[in-house]
């Protein structure tokens, strides 16, 4: 799914600007070198020739926004320990001119090792956003999002700062870039592609959970202020009445939740487009929770024979994950034939995409067949054809998404 916010998707690996970057990194790297070596490097990032390239690194994409923080001098801790110990201050100076000088892989990671096992204080894996940028094809970034990225996809437990982890984590992104063949040989695009997962900005099986998480905590903030107001419910009556009219329209009997009968939307009675009860298919389950679950849902479209063909729950705020308990129920009774909707706001895209990923419904492999969702720009923009072409539910093909955010067209 292409998507502009999606770092992996929009990693520009042959553009001016990154060119530019990577010969400003080198160019940096190269008098960070010499100033170490003839004794002018300062006591302080502050001007110095570390300050420029590190600069340069924040410059590009969000992955590196906080590079430059590892590096910035903090006197109470004495930490990174480059700016007062000058041996540690040649140890440092010695691995960057390894890696500028050598095109020999083992060369370069010999002269990491080295710098690692000095464990010099504070100055830990950061420094390899600065290798990145000297020999992109070997060298990953690293930062919290990578990590916590990798950790989710491969279920691992690397840890940020330890440079063994490090190894450890280049060792395992190298190996997936090559089994994935996705990505470019730059090693930037699929740690990008690790980041978007660790951000959440890209919603996969691994991390659905901790989106939930992460977006329940949002929204229950949010919905005390919102789910009362008047705006936030006329939306939601509206879209119950356009897919009860859509409907009535192609052939089959809507019902509207029972709760919602006496709403109105621009005067309109939800009841008077729904039927008054629900069918004898539904009264006659013995199970009466299940009864009352099914005629909470927002709207259902029953087959002539009073079979339940298609149901859909309208999230504009609310939790969405009730809203899919209550279709779990629902498709108990018709497993064959129905299919179960949940229709939300554009901006709950990922949310919805979250809780299709989550365990429940990834392994019931029949429910996550029967299950599309819809966003309200698409239904209201296509209200109009839905109910005058239409002869089945297969009419909102074009408009519907798989659970893995494809259209289903």
């Amino acid at each position: 799914m292409q998507n502009n916010e999606l770092l992996y998707q929009t990693w520009i690996i042959h553009s001016e600007e990154r060119l530019k970057a990577f010969n400003g990194v080198r160019k940096g790297t190269q008098k960070i070198v010499s100033t170490i070596q003839d004794g002018t490097f300062p006591r302080d990032l502050h001007g110095s020739a570390l300050e420029t390239v590190m600069n340069i690194i924040a410059s590009q994409h969000e992955i590196f926004k906080g590079a430059k923080h590892a590096f910035m001098w903090k006197p109470k801790l004495r930490i990174p320990d480059i700016y007062e110990n000058r041996k540690n201050q040649l140890l440092f100076a010695e691995c960057l001119n390894a890696i500028l000088n050598t095109k020999n892989e083992l060369k370069m990671l010999l002269a990491v090792n080295k710098l690692a096992e000095a464990k010099i204080k504070g100055l830990g894996p950061a420094v390899a956003n600065i290798l990145y940028f000297l020999e992109p094809t070997i060298f990953c970034p690293f930062n919290t999002k990578i990590v916590e990225g990798y950790n989710l996809l491969t279920n691992s437990n690397i840890r940020l700062g330890r440079w063994d982890h490090y190894f450890k984590l280049r060792d395992g992104i190298i190996e997936l870039n090559q089994l994935g063949g996705l990505f470019s040989k730059d090693l930037g695009a699929v740690s990008a592609f690790l980041f978007d997962i660790g951000k959440l900005n890209y919603v996969i099986p691994e991390n659905a959970e901790k989106y939930v998480q992460v977006s329940t905590s949002k929204t229950q903030k949010r919905l005390r202020s919102v789910e009362n107001s008047k705006l936030a419910k006329n939306i939601h009556y509206q879209i119950q009445y356009m897919l009860a009219d859509i409907g009535n329209n192609i052939g089959y009997k809507s019902w509207i939740a029972i709760n919602d009968h006496n709403r109105r939307f621009e005067g309109k009675r939800l009841g008077d487009y729904s039927l008054p009860v629900l069918p004898q298919s539904i009264q006659q389950i013995a199970d009466r929770h299940l009864k009352e679950t099914v005629s909470l849902i927002d709207v259902i479209w029953f087959s002539r024979d009073d079979e339940p063909i298609a149901a859909f729950e309208v999230e504009k705020s609310t939790s969405i994950m009730s809203g899919m308990n209550r279709m779990d129920d629902l498709y108990q009774i018709n497993k064959r034939n129905i299919m179960l909707y949940i229709v939300s706001p554009d901006t709950r895209e990922k949310e919805v995409l979250a809780q299709f990923n989550r365990p429940h419904y990834m392994h019931n492999h029949d429910l996550h067949d029967h299950m599309r969702y819809l966003l309200f720009n698409d239904l209201t923009a296509n209200y109009n054809s839905l109910k005058r072409f239409g002869t089945d539910f297969s009419i909102l093909a074009p408009i519907s998404h798989f659970p893995n955010g494809k259209l289903v067209r």
